[in-house]
């Protein structure tokens, strides 16, 4: 028996290892909170910045990029042709400052949507992406392909609703438009217009304004499901051994 116990101990660990991967940060040096947030989540996280560019290769390592809020920070290891290349996964796109927010409060509603955004972007396959609001430049790395355009600089506090396709990826879980408003400054980047795949998630300011967008579907990660699978079967052989 204690054979059994230590192989499914053993299986479950070395599951664990081959699907646990860490993001990839890119902090535009506005303040240092987007690596102060995840440090607060228990997010393991690689850093990358102006002096250390965003790479093919570092977005085939990683489940998801996460893009810090910028204010007057340095976007220039952001490359629009590799993100849109290398982000085949889930995206979210939000013009919260959530890291931030997640350091100096509310914590609590900030962190959670932070948290719940990058679980979305990792869960779809590929490379996921989650940017935080841009207030100085609004997302110019991202690729023309998208269809996206912005318009940053904001300062808003109200968030009024969540769309169908919002409360469908999960990132709005257990949070209302009241605790998504009333920051201080809640956001600062609207999205005026989107492409094919992209949808609105949240909207601001009586539903004037889109405050967030994304794009994919929840999809089990193929580690989740061939661990499933192996457990099932063998809490099965454990149960026909302990029959004989």
């Amino acid at each position: 028996m204690k054979r059994q116990l230590l192989v499914v101990g053993v299986l479950l660990i070395l599951g664990s290892s081959a699907y646990a991967a860490t993001a990839l940060v890119y902090d535009p040096g506005t303040d240092g909170s987007i690596q102060a947030a995840l440090t607060n989540l228990s997010i393991a996280f690689d850093l990358r910045n102006a002096g250390s560019p965003v790479t093919a290769g570092d977005l085939g390592s990683h489940d998801v990029l996460v893009v810090g809020w910028n204010f007057l920070g340095d976007l220039s290891g952001l490359s629009s042709s590799v993100v849109g290349a290398g982000i085949t996964g889930n995206v979210v796109l939000t013009g919260h400052d959530a890291d931030y927010h997640t350091v100096y409060g509310p914590t609590g509603p900030a962190g959670t949507f932070l948290s719940q955004s990058i679980t979305f972007a990792k869960s779809g396959g590929g490379t996921g992406l989650v940017a935080l609001g841009d207030y100085s430049q609004a997302f110019p790395w991202l690729p023309a392909s998208w269809g996206i355009s912005t318009t940053g600089g904001l300062i808003e506090q109200s968030v009024s609703s969540f769309t169908a396709a919002g409360l469908a990826s999960g990132v709005f879980n257990g949070l209302t438009p009241a605790d998504m408003s009333n920051w201080g400054n809640s956001y600062h980047t609207r999205f005026d217009s989107w492409g094919a795949g992209f949808a609105a998630y949240e909207l601001g300011l009586n539903d004037s304004e889109v405050v967030t967008i994304g794009r994919g579907a929840v999809i089990p990660a193929p580690g989740a499901i061939l661990l499933g699978g192996i457990g099932a079967g063998l809490v099965g052989w454990l149960r026909r051994r302990r029959a004989l």
